[in-house]
């Protein structure tokens, strides 16, 4: 993990019963870095995650203040479709969805 909030909701997904699996940024997904040389990276979203429903996530924990970031919202665009060609939703964690979770206070 590479903050506290990751550990955090590591703990939480390992004591989900709803949840049956998850890994920590086990999927890589390119993205245009620079829209005028055309340079792709790499991201590495934080978790993907399996529900016992069948639902397939993908999860970023982030501080609310870092979401408007060109970099935050270039990745999170390019995790949006590959959610879309993959089946699966992009759900964003902040401070508010950690503390609804009781994770935070």
């Amino acid at each position: 993990y590479r903050s506290g909030w990751e550990l955090l909701l590591m703990k939480y997904l390992d004591d989900d019963q709803d949840t049956t699996l998850w890994s920590y940024e086990s999927i890589v997904i390119e993205y245009v870095s620079n829209a005028k040389t055309g340079r792709k990276r790499k991201y590495y979203p934080d978790f993907y995650v399996e529900l016992k429903s069948g639902e397939k996530q993908l999860i970023e924990v982030k501080p609310t203040r870092k979401l408007a970031q060109r970099i935050v919202q270039k990745k999170l665009s390019a995790a949006n479709d590959w959610c879309s060609d993959n089946h699966v939703t992009l759900k964003i964690i902040t401070e508010q969805e950690l503390k609804q979770l009781g994770l935070l206070k």
